[in-house]
């Protein structure tokens, strides 16, 4: 029988998943659901030194006699600090010794109750990883400590051999041990660089064996050498590539990815979910895509990390592949389909994935709005010259550009690794005043305002074009369901002003046009976009919270009336 706390019983499923048997404990109560779900398995092999000084260092004759990981687990308070110096001297033999320290529960830490110290991160300078597990009380918290064992453990011999440490806090009652079965769990596996190590882990047998996969882009840099192999996976039957502006991978097909998960059907959406994902880059935008593979049944998830970093960002991670993208891209791409075997796992039956995806992505039609936010970003971007530089406001701006196509020879930068508002206008600023290549920004008025002293220097150059969607506030905070209901929406929330950039930009030496209806937007926009002119130029369009609202809920409830794709 094993101990009834959840975060117990997924370290000590996970540790037994990934090999790590060989278990050294140390006598105490705050351990002891953790010392008996150990001790009562037979998979286990459990050693019992009383003195957790000793302990640490016993567990690392274990590894140097075995060449495989141990376990130390002891119980809370000055116990915990015993393991120092053992977890020192593996951190400088590159032995990979896991640290495991009960503990009382946060909330009791520094309240003068027995055996409390503060124990998170006790190691973390000399760790390969330190993590402080949840006391599970939801799902949330079940994947989030499931994920944080697993980086742990994986850190464990992350290319470079060194101890971790768990720490898990456990709340009183200890001592009811009324399971009879460990649960199952999600173990995520690593690879290790090369081509030969891809062939022993089976991808080639695990990629040709599903029918419906999916490769993910996220946000990269532009010249990245990955749209010649991406193009040859999309070629291939089943395969749907999915790749957001930020990624500056064009992929025309699927591009509408977005508003065609808005408008599927629960049917539809079954018929849109992959069997296996690849992941790649930074950031994804699109928070329906999230929440879409979150909920999915999901067989596996390849997450290509060169840093061997686990990133989950749809709560589905399997694997974490430690390549170069395009190495391992240039690997998937070679495999053939008799690669894979019987016994894989395969969608039999289905139709084709990626011939699916793509008649999804062509019943969304483009944005036909009236004057607004959305109706002035679809201008911008459809008159956008050829080779410019096209940087993106955070918030609702990036979102919108998602909507509409450009030149494939743009180059597209926007702060996601934070997705803050505060440096976007400085960022393209800098951009401009060290590249000779036009650069365009799209950006809001609250981002604008926020950063507006990015036009504040001496390096202003004539090839910035700025186009300001000012809205007179935060309108994004208005269309999120709920907070459009706060009494403080209005003054607090989305910020209301009535500020204008007029006098800012001028002083500042740039041409500044202006807009208020769709007539003066199309007359300014040839000026604007000319690249050829002597001054840095800024386009401010004048727009209302409340309309556009309602043309960006107008456009996504018509792709449901336009949805016939299955």
């Amino acid at each position: 029988m094993y101990s009834e706390k959840k975060n117990v019983l997924q370290l000590v499923a996970l540790l037994k998943a990934h090999g790590i048997t060989r278990i050294v404990l140390s006598p105490g109560s705050r351990n002891a659901p953790l010392t008996h779900s150990f001790a009562t398995d037979t998979d286990f092999t459990c050693y019992s030194v009383v003195d957790e000084r000793s302990a640490g260092f016993f567990a690392l004759g274990i590894i140097q006699a075995t060449g495989k990981p141990a376990a130390v687990c002891c119980t809370s308070g000055t116990a915990a600090l015993n393991l120092g110096p053992a977890v020192a001297e593996a951190y400088y033999q590159q032995l990979p010794l896991l640290a495991v320290t009960a503990d009382r529960p946060t909330a009791w830490i520094g309240q003068m109750d027995g055996q409390t110290i503060p124990q998170a991160g006790l190691f973390r300078e000399i760790t390969r990883r330190s993590v402080q597990l949840p006391e599970i009380g939801n799902e949330q918290d079940e994947w989030h400590c499931n994920r944080l064992i697993n980086e742990a453990i994986l850190s464990l011999n992350n290319g470079i051999k060194g101890p971790a440490h768990i720490n898990i806090p456990l709340g009183e009652p200890l001592f009811g041990f009324n399971r009879e079965t460990l649960p199952s769990v999600r173990v995520i596996r690593q690879s290790v660089q090369g081509y030969m190590i891809y062939k022993e882990d089976g991808y080639a047998q695990r990629f040709a064996g599903y029918s419906k996969r999916m490769i993910i882009v996220g946000q990269l840099p532009p010249d990245n050498g990955l749209t010649a192999p991406l193009d040859k996976l999309h070629r291939k039957p089943g395969v749907v590539v999915l790749a957001e502006q930020l990624s500056n991978i064009p992929v025309k097909e699927t591009s509408t990815f977005d508003a065609a998960l808005y408008a599927a059907s629960e049917k539809e959406s079954d018929a849109l979910t992959p069997d296996l994902i690849i992941t790649l880059g930074g950031h994804i935008v699109s928070k329906r895509l999230k929440q879409f593979l979150r909920s999915a049944n999901i067989r596996e998830h390849w997450h290509i990390s060169p840093t061997g970093e686990v990133a989950d960002t749809f709560q589905r991670v399997t694997d974490i592949v430690r390549s170069d993208n395009k190495t391992f891209l240039d690997y998937l791409a070679e495999i053939s389909p008799e690669s894979g075997t019987a016994t894989a796992p395969s969608s039999s039956g289905a139709k084709d994935f990626r011939d699916i995806w793509e008649k999804a992505c062509a019943s969304v039609t483009k944005p036909d709005a009236a004057f607004s936010d959305l109706y002035a970003a679809g201008a911008f971007m459809q008159a956008l010259p050829e080779n410019i530089s096209l940087h993106l406001g955070n918030s609702k701006s990036v979102r919108l550009a998602q909507l509409f196509d450009i030149p494939s020879s743009a180059n597209v930068f926007c702060n996601r690794g934070t997705s803050g508002i505060e440096g976007s206008l400085s960022t393209a600023a800098g951009y401009a005043a060290a590249s000779n290549r036009p650069t365009f920004l799209l950006i809001g008025d609250l981002s604008f305002f926020y950063d507006m002293n990015g036009l504040w220097n001496n390096h202003r150059g004539r090839n910035l074009h700025i186009l300001l969607n000012n809205n007179a506030g935060g309108e994004i905070f208005g269309m999120l369901q709920g907070l459009d209901k706060s009494d403080a929406l209005h003054g607090y929330i989305a910020a209301a002003h009535t500020t204008e950039a007029k006098g800012w930009a001028e002083q500042q030496g740039f041409l500044y046009l202006s807009a208020r209806n769709a007539e003066e937007l199309r007359r300014h926009l040839p000026r604007f976009m000319d690249v050829k002119s002597e001054k840095p130029v800024l386009l401010e369009v004048f727009t209302s919270m409340e309309k556009n609202a309602a043309q960006i809920q107008s456009y996504y409830h018509q792709q449901k009336n336009n949805n016939v794709f299955i």
